[in-house]
């Protein structure tokens, strides 16, 4: 069986941890069956992290007790990698963005102090762009590889959207708009339970 294509790369990738925190993502790549080995400098420690299919070094500067994983671009060809790498930023409030290249669609993530800021598709036959500070482009149902709590968070950007447009409107008095962003929220809002039965 041929493994499917994936790439991420990390830009702009900040964040920081405990050596606690650093313990419990080494303890998770090693769940995965990973070979894990550590070079030192001066100042930067480098996580090395083989799993048999490919290897990737990350690098941890020295911050008296914590660690930070500050880098430009980061580039990871294996999912859990990159999986254990996001989980990090959502779970230590980091920041940067994520390019994430599938044999399908392709997407850019925006992250910011750990909360998912935007989520772009960049391949395919049409765009989202969500966004809690600006219009929604485009619109489509999250039958990707996006996982529950993900597309919460993206509902919960474009609910808030609707109300603002919403209020809008009421001080407007646009009742035809009103009535459609109604909708929109009611469809909205329960899409969003269906979602929280998988959590």
């Amino acid at each position: 069986m041929v493994p499917h294509f994936f790439e991420a790369e990390f830009h702009d990738l900040h964040v920081e941890l405990s050596k606690q925190s650093l313990q419990q993502f080494i303890n998770k790549m090693m769940e995965y069956k990973c070979s894990l080995y550590w070079r030192y400098n001066d100042d930067i420690i480098y996580l090395i992290i083989d799993t048999n299919h490919s290897i990737h070094e990350i690098p941890f500067e020295k911050n008296g007790t914590k660690l930070t994983i500050t880098v430009d671009c980061l580039k990871v060809s294996e999912e859990l990698v990159a999986k254990a790498l996001e989980l990090i930023m959502k779970e230590y409030r980091g920041s940067g963005f994520i390019k994430t290249y599938t044999e399908g669609p392709h997407y850019i993530t925006f992250f910011k102090d750990g909360v998912i800021q935007s989520i772009t598709e960049i391949h395919g036959g049409e765009k989202i762009v969500m966004n809690q500070y600006g219009a929604i482009i485009e619109y489509r149902d999250f039958d990707h590889d996006l996982d529950p709590e993900t597309i919460i968070n993206i509902l919960n950007l474009e609910i808030d959207y609707t109300l603002m447009e919403l209020h809008e409107s009421l001080q407007a008095l646009d009742n035809c708009a009103i009535k459609e962003q109604k909708r929109k929220l009611k469809l909205l809002s329960k899409r969003k339970k269906e979602i929280e039965q998988l959590l």
